[in-house]
């Protein structure tokens, strides 16, 4: 969902002139090549290309979880290798202080970092760990082995979306992923 609101940005910046069909490059900032991570700039990927199918996306790992300096460099560079647009899977507010400062749009993850970027922030995923623990102390209660794989996902409440920064986001934002939602 955050993916399809980042390419709905692109495609409104391809279509206002800002940049070319080419130029609409994605850049993300991540913490470690793990799966949770890996997985995650996949499924923002694919969410930006099935709204904006020539977008591309160069990404830059921090090796860390939290460094706003390693994060803050990588947005940069990011942005100076040609990105228009950045996400990011670490928790420092690095990557979005730097496209603020350099006016390119962001997705946040973890939640909103819409204080630090008012003029550029679109809209940040989040995990909510509760339902996870509601499962793991209720097959305890009822005696059920917990799954080696549980996943949750925006139905059982462990993904959620914050609100979308209408002030930044292409208009149309909001119903397309509520249409998404609906299925």
């Amino acid at each position: 969902l955050a993916g399809i609101a980042a390419g709905l940005k692109l495609n409104e910046m391809i279509e206002s002139g800002k940049i070319t069909a080419e130029q609409a490059v994605m850049g993300h900032v991540g913490a470690y090549t793990y799966a949770e991570v890996m997985s995650g700039y996949t499924s923002f990927y694919l969410g930006a290309k099935s709204v904006c199918p020539s977008v591309t996306m160069k990404v830059k790992f921090t090796g860390s979880w939290y460094d706003t300096d390693k994060e803050y460099t990588a947005a940069k560079s990011l942005i100076s290798d040609g990105c228009v647009l950045l996400s990011q899977h670490a928790d420092s507010y690095g990557a979005p202080n730097a496209c603020e400062e350099a006016g390119v749009p962001n997705v946040s993850y973890n939640g909103s970092t819409e204080a630090q970027g008012p003029n550029t922030y679109i809209v940040a995923s989040k995990i909510d760990w509760a339902p996870y623990y509601e499962h793991m102390i209720n097959c305890v209660l009822e005696g059920k082995q917990l799954e080696k794989d549980w996943t949750g996902t925006i139905a059982t409440g462990s993904v959620k979306l914050e609100a979308v920064n209408t002030k930044v986001a292409a208009k149309g934002t909001q119903e397309a992923i509520d249409n998404a939602l609906a299925g």
